[in-house]
């Protein structure tokens, strides 16, 4: 008898699981706004993230956040540093007929 032995894993998602703390200062601990299943979920992979200041001004936006290409490191749009606080995000799951919404905190 031959045998031959496979190992795989299987990772099982279901909601999205977003990480309040964002600390991009080089130490690769929480270095961008990481949204756990966004980009495993199928409803999910259509998207829209946007971060807010806590005057409600938008910040940074962008479709499609995938947690590789297309993710948040604390810099706006044009690529300026945002300091250090507590911003708000909402992300718009047009595909899964809702949208998430709450804060996290930005630190270097």
């Amino acid at each position: 008898g031959a045998c031959s032995q496979q190992q795989f894993s299987i990772e099982v998602a279901g909601e999205i699981v977003v990480y309040n703390a964002v600390s991009p200062n080089g130490d690769d601990k929480n270095p961008f706004f990481f949204l756990q299943y966004i980009d495993v979920i199928p409803e999910t992979k259509t998207n829209r993230v946007i971060i807010f200041n806590r005057w409600g001004d938008e910040v940074f936006s962008v479709a499609d956040y995938d947690n590789k290409t297309k993710v948040f490191i604390g810099l706006t749009n044009d690529g300026s540093k945002l300091p250090a606080g507590t911003y708000f995000y909402k992300i718009e799951l047009p595909l899964a007929g809702k949208s998430l919404s709450g804060f996290f905190d930005l630190k270097y």
